[in-house]
Order: structure tokens, then C-alpha cells, then sequence
């Protein structure tokens, strides 16, 4: 699917949240292969599954990595075009996160993705299987291994908008990303 700004529509949830739609469609798309190094994290009651970006391994899949990265980068900067903010304003699904060993800091950093869980009045509406089926039976979304591999089904359900008029404050835009499914990989 090409992202194309024109076709970018937005529809008020309420005063500071807004679906996105591109040509009358949500946007879904499959990620690559990815760790999830922390499992289901939860904050500000969501919950959250972080992925992690490893765009300097040579292999297939760090290509993919860099693709997918490219796909997140240029739809932020879409949206922030249309909503003619800036880049101070704008808080990313993209983080920096330092590799340590001990105290030590190492040169190699990698990125992580923060997408939500989908879920609606304590129900969890994000679907998982697992490939291995026979050791997981009945596994849970809450259930999955730290520094596992999965694939996901990403939603780009909209953006939440913070910002006050005549005021020029930092991380008050964002995207809503959900996962709507996850298959954890063998």
C-alpha cells in the first residue's frame, strides 16, 4: 500500500482523540519477524507490547526491520505534515534504547516500537497463537516469553492531539497503534 497524504482522513472520537482512515480503509500491515523483549507491559492502564528494531544484523530480516522502520518514520511525518506540527511537538512509537552490559554502556543501540493491546472495558480483543501449539496450549496474551519472536498484525487506529493554542510544548501528538493479532514464532 502506497500512504498517499491526500488520502488521509480523519475522524474525531472525541476532543482529543481521531481515527485515521487512508482512501476510506484502516491501515493494517503484518511486521517482519521481531523480538519482544519485555513481554506485555502496562501503562497508564493500557497495555503495551514493546518490539525491537535490530536494523544492523546481516541478514534478511534486518532488512525488514529497516523497511518496516521506514513505513512507521513516513507515516508520523505524514501526519504531521497534515497536521502542520513539528517534530518537537510529535511523540514517536519509536524509541532509543542503549544496550548496556552492567554499567557499561556499548556502541550498539537498538530501537523499540510500542504498540498497544487491543482491549475494550477489561477484555482483551488482541488475538495470539502460538506456532507451537502442543507446549502452549492455552497460553495467554499475558504469557509471553520475555525475548521471544513473533509476528504481528499492526492497526494504525489513529492519533491522540494534546496541543493548546499559543503554546509550544513538546509530546503532545502521537500515533495509536494496536496489535491485533500476535503469532509467536517456534
Amino acid at each position: 500500500m502506497k500512504l498517499d497524504i491526500d488520502k488521509l482522513e480523519f475522524k474525531a472520537i472525541n476532543k482529543n482523540i481521531f481515527q485515521i482512515f487512508h482512501n476510506d480503509e484502516i491501515i493494517k500491515f503484518w511486521s517482519p519477524k521481531i523480538k519482544i523483549p519485555f513481554g506485555v507491559d502496562k501503562d497508564y492502564d493500557k497495555y503495551l507490547l514493546r518490539l525491537e528494531l535490530d536494523e544492523e544484523d546481516e541478514n534478511i530480516e534486518a532488512s525488514k526491520h529497516s523497511y518496516f522502520r521506514k513505513i512507521i518514520l513516513h507515516l508520523e511525518k505524514l501526519i504531521m505534515t497534515k497536521l502542520k506540527s513539528n517534530n518537537n511537538q510529535f511523540k514517536s512509537i519509536l524509541r532509543k534504547r542503549p544496550e548496556k552490559m552492567g554499567s557499561v554502556s556499548l556502541q550498539k543501540s537498538t530501537e523499540l516500537l510500542e504498540f498497544r493491546i487491543r482491549n475494550f472495558k477489561n477484555t482483551i480483543l488482541t488475538t495470539i497463537e502460538y506456532e507451537d501449539q502442543e507446549n502452549n496450549y492455552l497460553k495467554t496474551i499475558f504469557e509471553i516469553p520475555k525475548q521471544s519472536y513473533a509476528k504481528v498484525l499492526c492497526e494504525i487506529y489513529g492519533y491522540w492531539d494534546y496541543r493548546s493554542e499559543n503554546k509550544e510544548e513538546s509530546n503532545k501528538i502521537g500515533l495509536i497503534v494496536y496489535i491485533n493479532k500476535i503469532i509467536i514464532l517456534k
